[in-house]
Order: C-alpha cells, then sequence, then structure tokens
C-alpha cells in the first residue's frame, strides 16, 4: 500500500506549473513520512557507505539505492504528482532517475555547479531536454541554509537564457520545511545556493518523462519489485525503462570509453567535467 498524500494537485497548479517552470507544494510529505525517509537515509550511509558519491566536501550523492531497499519507493508513486506530469506531457510518463543528496556545511561557496539545465549541458541542445523533477525537502530549508534556486520561464519564454546570461534576483529561492515537495521542469536554469551558515541539507531526486523516448539517465538500476508491478492506480508504462538501451547522450549517460577500475564516483565527476568542456566550447563558439 502507498502511503498516500492529502494533496490534489488542481488546473491551477498544472497551469503555475505550465507558466513558471516549477510549482511548490508546503507540506506534501508528513513528519511521520519524512521522519521514516530520514532513517532509511540513515540506516544508508551506515549500512552502505559504498552506494554513496562524496563530489566535493559539501556534496555527496547515492543515486542507486532502489535495488538495497524498498523504503523510498512510495516517493515515486504519489499520485497527485504522477497526474500532474501526466498531463504535463499529455501521454503516458515513466520514470527515469532516483537519487539522494545531501549538503553538508561547507565554507568553500565556490564548488557547485553553478547555473545549468539538467540533462545537458549543450546550449544547443537545450530544447530536447524533455524532463520533469521532483524534489522532497528531507530537512528545514530557512533563509541561511544551503537551497534550491530555480529561474522561472527559463523552460519557455525564458529559454534563450545562457547560464552565464543570469543576472542576480532572477531567480526564486526556495525555502520550506521538511516535506516540502518542488515539482521542476529540467529546462528551467537553477541551481544549488550554498550558504557559509548553511545546515546540512537532504533531499530526494526523482525523475519523470515521457515514456516512447529515450531513458534520460541509466545511474539508477529499476529493481524487478518495481517493473514487475500490477499495479491499476499507477501509469502502466512508469516502470518500462527498466531494460533500456536508448539512453540520451548526455550526463544520465555512463561514459563509455573511460579506463578500466574507476569508480563510480570518479565515472560521474568526468561525465560532469566533459559536460562543463561542452558547455565551454558551446559559448566559446558564440
Amino acid at each position: 500500500m502507498v502511503p498516500r498524500t492529502r494533496w490534489i494537485v488542481s488546473n491551477t497548479s498544472l497551469e503555475q506549473f505550465t507558466e513558471q517552470g516549477f510549482l511548490v507544494l508546503p507540506d506534501f510529505l508528513s513528519a511521520e513520512q519524512v521522519a521514516g525517509l530520514n532513517k532509511g537515509v540513515d540506516d544508508s550511509l551506515t549500512g552502505r557507505p559504498e552506494d554513496w558519491w562524496r563530489l566535493s566536501d559539501s556534496f555527496r550523492q547515492a543515486p542507486n539505492v532502489l535495488p538495497r531497499t524498498d523504503l523510498f519507493d512510495f516517493t515515486i508513486e504519489q499520485r497527485p504528482i504522477l497526474d500532474l506530469v501526466e498531463n504535463w506531457f499529455g501521454e503516458n510518463i515513466s520514470f527515469e532517475e532516483f537519487s539522494i543528496l545531501i549538503r553538508d556545511p561547507t565554507e568553500n561557496l565556490n564548488e557547485a555547479k553553478g547555473w545549468h539545465r539538467d540533462i545537458t549541458r549543450d546550449y544547443s541542445r537545450r530544447e530536447e531536454i524533455d524532463a520533469v523533477s521532483l524534489i522532497y525537502l528531507l530537512t528545514d530549508v530557512e533563509e541561511d541554509d544551503h537551497c534550491f534556486s530555480i529561474v522561472p520561464r527559463s523552460h519557455d519564454r525564458l529559454l534563450h537564457l545562457r547560464p552565464n546570461e543570469h543576472k542576480p534576483g532572477d531567480e526564486v529561492d526556495i525555502l520550506g520545511a521538511a516535506g516540502t515537495a518542488i515539482l521542476f521542469h529540467a529546462r528551467c536554469l537553477h541551481c544549488g545556493k550554498l550558504k557559509l551558515k548553511g545546515r546540512q541539507r537532504r533531499s530526494l531526486h526523482i525523475y519523470y518523462s515521457r515514456a516512447g523516448g529515450p531513458r534520460t539517465s541509466e545511474w539508477t538500476d529499476i529493481p524487478k519489485r518495481l517493473y514487475a508491478k500490477t499495479d491499476p492506480s499507477l501509469p502502466v508504462q512508469l516502470y518500462s525503462k527498466w531494460n533500456a538501451t536508448d539512453v540520451f547522450d548526455g550526463t544520465g549517460k555512463k561514459p563509455r570509453n573511460l579506463p578500466a577500475g574507476l569508480s563510480m564516483a570518479e565515472m560521474l565527476r568526468e561525465v560532469q567535467r566533459r559536460a562543463r568542456e561542452t558547455a565551454a566550447n558551446t559559448e566559446r563558439k558564440r
């Protein structure tokens, strides 16, 4: 039984998402659900430390915990979110990726990815970005804390904006209590803002896309308990990409030409390096 939220995503919510490119749903998860999810994060940190990639002194990520536990499954399957995403795409949707992110306190505020769009860093391919991301905050995020920040309408009317053309004040910083859900289009310019006084921030990140398109990421394995489900309350193709080989050629695709023996974290860092290099080359050609 999937723990259900009391939220009902209305036509107004869909209109807001369509116009702004993002939607904030406060108190989407209950305090009990948040506590259970945080325990799951703690258990993963202590019981499966090899699943965690440390990408900087403040950035840890676990992109492949689903094969180890079913604790997080219900966060993927919230019907109001699925309804909204299906309405946005206007067709069957599929689950793409799940990861846990931790932002630790830091004095190094320059290590963040900076302003970017997901899926690909190639500006010339921005119109090909075809995914919606869901974030659940597992800790309170207040003004002095690390936060998710987004440029409204940069998925559509401001799609021409380049990451380096962002101006202070263009963005919206998303603050909220643990349990808040944030839905945004992956074409929107966004970043993780680091703060000197920022407390540890924990969040879950889930991606959905069109069931008929290529998978946007192959960093997350989809276990059999999910793709073998016969739950009529879920989109019929939600887990259809469990064995997909057609993967969008971007940040979600594992590099095929790296030296043997690299860890997954080293692979991801190389993917990010190549993405930055591609973005820099694009800028030089302007």
